[in-house]
């Protein structure tokens, strides 16, 4: 079973990338981050290392890149460098001090949740993870943590101390040109966990929609949806325009209706062959509502977060800003 979290790039030479995602929450909502630390090989094979951050109160966001030479991620565990930052499932720390922003800091996590593995489900794509030659590879690494640490942005103290957060992270050649991504694990309702994703996804020269979906309490109630469990996304709806998206997954146990709403979002840069060129919107405040029932209709959990991670991209081929099958 390939270890996701480790640095997967070591003898690529061209068109590639590798990043990993730290969402952050304060316990009174009022800060929330999101810090990607990466790698990048362009088609011609040059390479660089960045921190990507986002900062929800004001929708500020940071591209901080820095020379190859000043990244080093280990192949045998989750251990990444750059310059004086470091990354792991334990934790983080930064020191970053641009003319763009600074960010300085160490937080620390426990009472992890890992996304659960095993050899007959290896990851959140199944085995489309293991297929050679993807687009993308997505992986999710901490449904949940507890975060210990505070962070000072651009001279303001930011403390995380009793907040949760959530890891995950994507490597290959390009984001997919159309996807939308979800992602909360703060509910009004007790601590749970929604994670949805749909792409047209590329392969041996056709392209197919698929999409994947895990939602669980961490106590009794845990639900996968995804295309290669023959599950259904029905009255799926996006509108870019309003940047909402609603759909219901219907699956072997039971269904899952949802809906989101961007919210103030910031602008990412995302890679195309390994070019950190395109740029995206993302929201780590967006609104999602999610309602799960059984197959007897019965309902198992329903209930809201307003700060859910949220990215809309349609192709821009896309003829209408409204999409809907």
């Amino acid at each position: 079973m390939i270890k996701q979290a480790v640095f997967q790039g070591k003898n690529k030479k061209r068109r590639y990338f590798e990043g990993w995602y730290y969402k952050c929450i304060s316990v009174d909502r009022k800060h929330a981050i999101a810090i990607i630390p990466g790698m990048a090989i362009d088609p011609q094979g040059n390479k660089q290392a960045f921190i990507q951050v986002i900062n929800a109160a004001n929708g500020k966001t940071w591209y901080h890149p820095f020379p190859y030479f000043e990244f080093k991620a280990r192949t045998d565990k989750f251990d990444v460098e750059i310059e004086n930052n470091a990354f792991n499932a334990q934790g983080l720390s930064l020191n970053v001090d641009t003319k763009e922003g600074s960010i300085k800091g160490r937080l620390t996590f426990d009472e992890i949740h890992p996304f659960p593995r095993g050899p007959k489900h290896p990851g959140i794509m199944g085995p489309f993870g293991v297929i050679p030659f993807m687009e993308c590879y997505h992986a999710i690494l901490h449904l949940y943590h507890e975060i210990k640490g505070v962070i000072e942005i651009d001279g303001e103290l930011l403390d995380f101390n009793g907040g949760v957060g959530y890891i995950e992270k994507d490597y290959g050649r390009s984001f997919p040109k159309t996807y939308l991504w979800l992602q909360a694990s703060h509910f009004a309702g007790g601590n749970a966990s929604f994670v949805f994703s749909r792409a047209n996804i590329p392969f041996l020269g056709l392209e197919f929609p698929g999409f994947f979906a895990y939602f669980t309490d961490f106590k009794t109630i845990t639900r996968r949806f995804a295309t290669y469990n023959f599950s259904r996304l029905e009255k799926w709806e996006v509108d870019t325009e309003k940047g909402t998206c609603a759909g219901v997954l219907e699956g072997p146990n039971g269904s899952l209706a949802f809906s989101a709403l961007m919210n103030s979002g910031g602008r990412l840069r995302a890679p195309v062959d390994g070019l950190m060129d395109r740029e995206i919107i993302e929201s780590i405040t967006a609104k999602v509502w999610v309602c799960l029932t059984n197959n007897q209709g019965v309902v198992l959990f329903e209930s809201a977060s307003n700060e859910a991670g949220m990215e809309i991209c349609l192709d821009d081929q896309v003829a209408s800003n409204k999409e809907s099958e």
